[in-house]
């Protein structure tokens, strides 16, 4: 009976060690599972932060290519715009009007990539470099004004005898007398002797500019007397003289490249600068 009983109170201890042991047995699989799963979890976002940083990467170079090409473009743009009116000065024939064309192009495909500092500075250059081909152009028209005046000049000595006055004649004289009296001015006006150029020391400003008016005056009668010329080339011929002719000119480019120049620089400063903040 003894045994009996005690068998008895066994069995439901022994089951109940079986249940705690399954329960214990069920949460550790439960927190080795959850477990597994976060482990599962932290190693997806660890995989999916990679291939996001990988791909903001990948995209990151990639526009700095893209606007590294397009910074080179205009750049290339503008050294070919330089390099033909250098050209153009020496008498190769250039099509200026289509490299400030390209130029624009370049430009406007940089302004589309950015950023700001680099665009700011590319339409500084690009200004710097119209200037120049302002220039270029000018003298260009100014070459072909006095090239036209200087062979009617030759025909009329090989068809006049004597030193007979005419138009053409009249008209070299009078843009000489303007270009003279204008140096002059100039010349004075930086610390040199009045009376190189013929100009009185002691003469009033007032006395000066109305004799820079009656001569441009009649440099303007002279041109328009004289068929030789076109009324365009007439207009450029007085302006060439009235501001120092060739050696103007030449002072006048020297200073715009110098300019240009240090657009340049600044371009360069800016792109490098982006590039370096991008790496």
């Amino acid at each position: 009976m003894g045994a009996v009983l005690v068998a008895a109170v066994g069995i439901p201890a022994t089951i109940l060690v079986g249940r705690w042991q399954t329960r214990a047995a069920l949460r550790s699989a439960e927190a080795t599972g959850q477990a597994g799963i976060a482990q599962a979890e932290a190693t997806y976002r660890s995989a999916l932060d990679q291939a996001a940083a990988q791909t903001t990467a990948a995209h990151e170079q990639w526009r700095r290519g893209i606007r590294r090409d397009a910074w080179a473009a205009f750049l290339l743009a503008v050294e070919d715009a330089v390099s033909s009116g250098h050209s153009a000065l020496n008498g190769t024939d250039e099509d200026l009007p289509a490299l400030r064309r390209t130029m624009r192009t370049t430009l406007v495909v940089l302004e589309l990539e950015g950023p700001p500092p680099v665009v700011e500075a590319a339409k500084l250059l690009r200004l710097k470099c119209n200037d120049y081909l302002e220039l270029v152009n000018g003298d260009l028209l100014a070459s072909r004004a006095w090239h036209a005046l200087e062979s009617a000049a030759q025909e009329e000595r090989e068809n006049l005898s004597g030193n007979a006055a005419t138009p053409v004649h009249d008209a070299q004289a009078a843009l000489s007398t303007l270009a003279s009296l204008m140096h002059g001015v100039r010349d004075a006006a930086g610390g040199q002797d009045f009376a190189l150029w013929g100009l009185d020391p002691n003469e009033e400003p007032e006395a000066v500019y109305e004799r820079i008016e009656q001569t441009h005056t009649a440099a303007a009668a002279a041109l328009a007397a004289c068929p030789a010329v076109s009324a365009a080339q007439a207009r450029t011929l007085l302006h060439d003289a009235a501001h120092g002719g060739r050696f103007e000119m030449g002072r006048q480019a020297h200073d715009s490249l110098e300019f240009l120049d240090q657009a340049r620089a600044a371009f360069l400063e800016a792109a490098r600068a982006q590039l370096d903040t991008t790496r």
